[in-house]
């Protein structure tokens, strides 16, 4: 249930190990052309077809805008993601009738719910709009792992030797850039006395460790530039909800409930509180079953 898809297929070493091992499956295969998006408000009502797809074409072509100021070299009106499309939206819904431009409002700000999912952000003002079309999309289908990104790790592990593979050996300084004995370029010392002599290292440990002991986890320090990203670098929290029902409740062409919420009255209270209006931050459900939805969202942005 959790994230195992393939984006892009081209120049995708993940899509070709999975090919190889049988492990694929075409996305959406059993929904065939009939799969449907259902665009839902708080209070059940679906929303015409025609104006969603009106939407979905406005929102494109702003997204396309977006990318453009980098890929093109333009100068940007705006600092931000979220201040462009602020704008450009409320421009596009200057004509028309009070309800009509909620309805529209509540479409719009679904997508930049996503949007924040998709570039892994809080807030859309936190993207640089001068490089927000920096990001290269691999091309072609999508696919999923039926069996979960495990079935690709063990793969990979079965050709490392197992006495390659240590564990419960906690680092506790990487000594870089020539500065360690035996004149070898990198030393890894463990917090058991162990050292290990590597031409290269390659650190993967979150930000938030490196938040926590990059001062001392590096010898020498790490340039000053590096040091300054991990301080200024935050994270937050991208939650999967998932929902089983008894019965089935959505019909079998169904493939997503979108979510619209009315969240004017609720500004306030959500910048102050997100314990009680948490779930509004929710765009949309997967049916991933006719009894099971799958949804995912980003919450609260946290300093680490």
């Amino acid at each position: 249930m959790g994230a195992n898809w393939i984006h892009g297929i081209e120049r995708n070493p993940i899509y070709q190990i999975a090919e190889e091992n049988g492990l694929l499956e075409l996305r959406f295969k059993d929904k065939g052309l009939r799969h449907k998006n259902m665009f839902l408000t708080e209070t059940g009502q679906e929303v015409n077809q025609k104006t969603v797809k009106e939407c979905d074409f406005t929102y494109g072509l702003l997204l396309q805008q977006c990318e453009e100021f980098y890929q093109m070299g333009m100068f940007t009106p705006y600092d931000s993601v979220g201040e462009y499309l602020q704008y450009e939206i409320e421009e596009k819904l200057e004509n028309f009738s009070e309800e009509e431009r909620k309805l529209r409002e509540m479409i719009f700000d679904q997508h930049l719910k996503q949007e924040t999912v998709v570039s892994g952000c809080d807030d859309l003002y936190d993207i640089s709009l001068s490089e927000f079309g920096c990001y290269e999309e691999l091309p072609g289908v999508h696919y999923t792992i039926p069996p979960g990104f495990q079935s690709v790790l063990d793969i990979l592990l079965s050709k490392v030797p197992e006495e390659n593979i240590l564990l419960n050996h906690s680092v506790k300084c990487i000594h870089w850039g020539g500065s360690n004995d035996n004149d070898s370029r990198v030393l890894v010392e463990c917090e058991n006395g162990e050292k290990y002599h590597a031409e290269h290292v390659i650190v993967t440990c979150s930000l938030g460790v490196l938040k926590a002991s990059c001062d001392r986890m590096f010898d020498p320090p790490l340039p000053k530039d590096k040091h300054e990203s991990i301080e200024k670098l935050g994270f937050g929290i991208v939650d999967r909800v998932n929902l089983f029902f008894d019965e089935p409740i959505v019909d079998l062409d169904v493939f997503r409930i979108e979510l619209l919420w009315d969240d004017e009255r609720y500004k306030e209270e959500r910048n102050k509180d997100l314990s009680t209006s948490w779930f509004r931050k929710i765009y949309s459900f997967e049916a991933v079953n006719d009894n099971i939805l799958s949804s995912r969202s980003r919450f609260q942005f946290m300093d680490a």
